[in-house]
């Protein structure tokens, strides 16, 4: 396990992001701050408190643009930085129209550094650009295939194809660069392919799936097949 040198330790750790560099980031979401250590552990720096971040969760680093995109979910807005920790630029305000937030959670970069958030309490998926211009929204609530009823967990795979964990569906649903739906994965139960809770998603560069499945205390991986395939349990 990561051991940190910041004073009081961690306290809530939801989401860490690695950059080119090796360098960890770390959002806290008790400390109300994104911690920055090295491979060791060492705090390098800790961004948040000067911007008053009320609750950071989901994390981004855009390394080809020295960005780090923060999800204040509490206060309903992305906060932006450089990899330096400077303090760039914030986006988003609480509502319900295009481009407002209503309590974001986590964030991914696809591979044409659009910025998507899922945008929890408004039962959708959000794309920015790079500065935080509205492009594009998807979902919406209810119980049909693409719609959501707690959006948890985005992430992408090669060929910008967009997952994103359900919370309460217990299951990943799969939607083209334009958001439109393809394939949704599990169900709620123990069984491999099974979710209880699922919490998290994240895709590596092999096109492997990673889901936290909460309840079940295990990540289950699938793996992506291209574009004439589909996701299966690995």
């Amino acid at each position: 396990p990561l051991k940190t040198d910041a004073q009081g330790g961690l306290y809530n750790p939801l989401e860490i992001r690695l950059d080119r560099q090796g360098r960890i980031f770390v959002a806290d979401s008790e400390r109300k701050e994104v911690l920055v250590l090295s491979a060791e552990g060492k705090t390098l720096m800790a961004l948040g408190k000067k911007e008053e971040i009320g609750r950071p969760t989901g994390l981004a680093v855009d390394d080809s643009r020295n960005r780090l995109y923060v999800a204040d979910t509490v206060k309903h807005r992305v906060v932006v930085y450089d990899l330096s920790g400077n303090h760039l630029f914030t986006f988003g305000e609480r509502g319900s129209e295009p481009g407002q937030l209503n309590y974001p959670v986590n964030l991914a970069l696809d591979r044409e550094g659009k910025l998507l958030v899922t945008d929890t309490g408004n039962f959708r998926v959000q794309v920015f650009d790079g500065d935080g211009k509205f492009l594009n929204t998807f979902g919406q609530l209810g119980d049909a295939y693409g719609s959501f009823s707690r959006p948890k967990g985005i992430a992408v795979d090669s060929d910008n194809n967009i997952y994103v964990v359900d919370a309460a569906f217990n299951n990943f649903q799969i939607f083209n660069r334009e958001g439109k739906i393809l394939l949704f994965v599990g169900t709620m139960g123990r069984e491999p392919g099974m979710f209880w809770l699922p919490a998290g998603v994240f895709v590596d560069a092999l096109n492997r799936i990673y889901v936290v499945d909460s309840i079940n205390e295990r990540v289950q991986v699938f793996q992506y097949l291209g574009e004439k395939g589909g996701a299966i349990d690995k």
